[in-house]
């Protein structure tokens, strides 16, 4: 009776731990995969204080050291769908992902009808800082660390690419080992054209949020100075690289259509951004909102947005591409 007894109780204890077990798997889980909180900590020139980066780094189940692609939000923050898609798709292929969230440290969780909530060249900085902390794991190769998003991660992701960001953002000079901006809006550039690494750039022919134009061009002034860039557009696309499901909002913020390239010249002590523009004439981003942004700054307003993704397949067969091309082999 006893023995009995005392094996019910093991048997029910066994199932208790494998409960408690399984509950703190899920709370440590980030769509179905095992997670880890990496503590990131960088200085916010507008805010004028260090704060701690929400950072997520999800592991494949392939051997160490691993490949890395550090994966900056879109404007939707934690909500970013893009994120739903790549990430089990790089897990599949053997990389490791770190989700990059720089909205909830500094207090809010989307900037879609906002983007001044945070200067845009605080993301590379928060990028870099990411870099940094990566090439110190030694379950990471340092040499195999990618950098890419959707629309405003994409845009995170091309700054960054460009090696005078250093100096102009005053962070690190660190690169990355590759860059893919899916849905950038590249209006917003550096006058040096040379970049780190490989970068990838992928436009919808229908969007009509952050349009492709800009980011032709772009790719064309850094192929003729020697650089490593691949332009592609998806035909039928729009921003989310969808031919169906569609919606225009009226709130969205955006770059107004044919505004002149800028080249980033770095921030007063007032905070104010200042530019040139191609032909040598310098400006202030405001100045530049004033000129171009129209009445009420209604054409800085309104996009297509939403959509069924159904070009997913062919954006990630491109970046998977991309990221073999520039060392991270699939495994």
């Amino acid at each position: 009776m006893l023995k009995s007894l005392l094996s019910k109780l093991c048997f029910l204890t066994a199932q208790v731990a494998f409960a408690l077990s399984t509950s703190a798997l899920a709370q440590n889980s980030v769509m179905g995969f095992p997670f880890e909180s990496l503590e990131v900590s960088v200085f916010d020139a507008k805010l004028n204080k260090d704060i701690v980066l929400n950072t997520q780094l999800l592991v494949p189940a392939s051997p160490q050291p691993w490949s890395v692609v550090v994966l900056p939000s879109n404007c939707t923050g934690k909500d970013d769908h893009f994120w739903t898609l790549m990430v089990p798709a790089l897990i599949q292929k053997g990389h490791a992902v770190v989700l990059l969230d720089s909205f909830s440290p500094r207090g809010f969780s989307t900037v879609c009808a906002n983007k001044f909530q945070m200067w845009q060249e605080a993301r590379v900085a928060d990028a870099i800082a990411v870099l940094k902390k990566l090439q110190k794991d030694a379950r990471i190769d340092p040499n195999k660390i990618a950098l890419g998003g959707h629309s405003n991660g994409a845009v995170t992701a091309f700054m960054s690419s460009f090696v005078d960001s250093s100096r102009v953002i005053k962070t690190d000079a660190l690169g990355f080992a590759a860059y893919f901006a899916v849905g950038a809006a590249c209006d917003l550039t550096f006058k040096l054209p040379k970049i780190w690494a490989p970068l990838l750039i992928i436009s919808g022919e229908k969007d009509d949020y952050t349009f492709p134009e800009p980011c032709l061009a772009e790719a064309t002034r850094l192929q003729a100075a020697g650089n490593d860039v691949t332009f592609k557009i998806i035909q039928g696309a729009n921003h989310n690289m969808s031919t169906s499901g569609w919606f225009y909002s009226s709130q969205v913020q955006r770059m107004p259509k044919g505004i002149p390239r800028m080249y980033m010249r770095g921030r007063d002590e007032k905070g104010a951004l200042h530019l040139e523009l191609d032909d040598g004439s310098q400006v202030t981003a405001l100045d530049m909102i004033k000129t171009h942004g129209g009445f009420l700054l209604s054409k800085t307003r309104g996009g297509t947005i939403g959509g069924s993704w159904d070009k997913f397949s062919e954006v990630s067969a491109l970046i998977f591409d991309h990221l073999d091309r520039a060392g991270l082999k699939s495994r």
